[in-house]
């Protein structure tokens, strides 16, 4: 078995406002899914959202990666409609 990925994302939005509606849209997503292979805090700083993980491996990492950049585009497509 191949030792944990350990790492973090910080993004930062134009602002606090835009930042907090992102980060309530996502927060929702990362309460409710069950991730099994991946472990994270997810967290609002001022104008930056941080994800901070523990995945098992590449793969679990991509996927879980992935997800959550997915659902902070949405988000923030949703507030330029």
């Amino acid at each position: 078995m191949s030792e944990p990925i350990h790492g973090y994302i910080e993004i930062e939005f134009p602002n606090e406002e835009v930042a907090r509606i992102a980060y309530e849209s996502v927060r929702i997503e990362h309460e409710t899914v069950p991730y099994r292979r991946t472990k994270g805090e997810f967290t609002l700083e001022g104008k930056k959202i941080r994800f901070e993980f523990t995945a098992e491996d590449n793969s679990a990492l991509r996927g879980t990666l992935n997800s959550y950049l997915r659902w902070i585009k949405v988000a923030l497509d949703s507030i330029e409609v």
